[in-house]
């Protein structure tokens, strides 16, 4: 083992109870464990040195170099960025002190209009938003990371709208007591937020007092989520800012009503529907991410799912022994469900006629499923051979996606993002209710 600094890359070692792991990502090597005496050999001569190392734990520092990158990659982060700058932190399981919340050191600054950090993250780099996070974790312990973004009542406004919870607290009730203390601020503050609402808030907020800039934090399970949520709301307020606010945001509640039902004068109605129909990003609602995961690896989806691979998160409607009905687990839209043949074919001209007759009698009970759980006003039926054609796997499969006369809600409308509201085991657990349609002996 050759261990220099700690931001080297060292290899995967185990000395005097103190775990070395190497990041995959960055090749930054993080020590997990205790502060004391580490063995090294340079180059394969043991040395003992007795500096006091800073233990890193690798999945938290990894987690907001990954964030990190996300607010990096997105030009629209910048515009709410705060004077005093933008931290993003994430604490260890059961943390209790800061030094156990890592953080960026010289915070998330603005270069040339995009947003910039200079330095590694590190634990111990961040005061205000780790006190933030470990007062946060008093009431839930899975929430572990925040991030401080500029107040703007427009970014409040989008917060509400895409389903966050949010409250706040006024810096200027702060008692005489909580002010005389170092740090006082945040844990009486915190505690407000949530008296106000009965529940830990998605985001928290104050307007500020004297010679305190008003800020917004989110707060989230991980860094790289709440970075992700940032980015979505900085995409929202780019597009929001130069508009003219008061009427999108009265359409937008005007759409919502559509969707539930609510519109009942026919020249509203008329107004909701003239909204234009546009193609969109596709994201899931931050509270809605914890079923995504990661994709298998594995050489073929439908394979594996077929075979019964566990390793892989699929919701399997029907199976045969020629075909099978899936959920997308990544839709378009609410109940989008695929059809596809169990044996790994690339071409329709694969399947004999009587297999044809089959999968397409399927597709037809699948249509009826739909349209009885999920009750659209269209279905579109889609087959995408080769990947230029927009296929991304290889094993053929017939698409099945609910369509709806107004499918623009808040995002849609003002970012071009599409959000899957409901999540998959939902609308699972309804078509499961109603599963019989697909079997042979129901009639189409």
């Amino acid at each position: 083992m050759i261990l220099t600094t700690k931001n080297h890359y060292s290899n995967l070692q185990n000395c005097r109870g103190i775990t070395l792991t190497s990041c995959s990502n960055c090749k930054k090597t993080y020590f997990r464990g205790f502060k004391g005496d580490l063995l090294v050999l340079i180059p394969s001569i043991p040395t003992f040195i007795s500096d006091k190392f800073e233990i890193y734990d690798s999945m938290e520092i990894e987690n907001i170099n990954r964030a990190v990158e996300i607010l990096q990659n997105s030009p629209e982060f910048a515009a709410i960025i705060p004077e005093v700058k933008s931290n993003i932190v994430m604490a260890k399981e059961n943390a209790k002190d800061i030094k156990e919340v890592a953080g960026v050191p010289g915070r998330i600054t603005v270069i040339h209009g995009r947003p910039k950090v200079f330095m590694e993250p590190e634990f111990g780099a961040s005061s205000h938003m780790a006190r933030l996070v470990l007062n946060i974790m008093k009431h839930d312990p899975e929430r572990r990371s925040a991030l401080n973004i500029r107040y703007d009542p427009l970014l409040i406004e989008i917060c509400e709208r895409i389903g966050l919870v949010v409250s706040s607290y006024d810096r200027n009730r702060e008692p005489e007591d909580v002010k005389k203390v170092e740090g006082g601020t945040i844990p009486w503050g915190v505690e407000e937020a949530i008296n106000k609402v009965g529940c830990v808030p998605d985001v928290v907020y104050h307007i500020g007092c004297w010679g305190k800039e008003a800020m917004i934090c989110l707060v989230g399970p991980n860094a790289v989520e709440v970075a992700e949520m940032a980015v979505c709301i900085a995409k929202l307020f780019d597009n929001l800012k130069d508009q003219n606010t008061c009427e999108t945001i009265e359409d937008t509640r005007l759409i919502y009503m559509y969707q539930k039902g609510e519109v009942k004068d026919k020249k509203s109605e008329e107004k909701v529907k003239c909204v234009p129909s546009k193609g969109h990003d596709v994201i899931f609602a931050p509270s809605r991410s914890s079923y995504i995961g990661k994709k298998p690896n594995v050489s073929c989806i439908f394979c594996a799912i077929a075979e019964g691979n566990k390793e892989v998160n699929s919701r399997v409607l029907y199976k045969d022994q020629t075909n099978m009905v899936v959920m997308n687990m990544f839709p378009y839209n609410r109940g989008h469900i695929e059809v596809v043949p169990v044996k790994h074919l690339t071409d329709l001209n694969q399947l004999k006629p009587d297999e044809i007759k089959e999968i397409f009698t399927l597709v037809q009970r699948s249509i009826k499923l739909v349209r009885e759980v999920i009750k659209p006003d269209g279905v579109n039926i889609g087959i995408n051979l080769g990947e230029a054609a927009g296929s991304s796997i290889e094993h053929i499969h017939i698409h099945v996606v609910p369509r709806f006369k107004v499918e623009a809600g808040f995002m849609e409308t003002t970012a071009d993002t599409r959000v899957i509201e409901e999540s998959i085991d939902e609308t699972y657990a309804k078509y499961m209710e109603k599963v019989d349609i697909l079997r042979d002996y129901h009639e189409v």
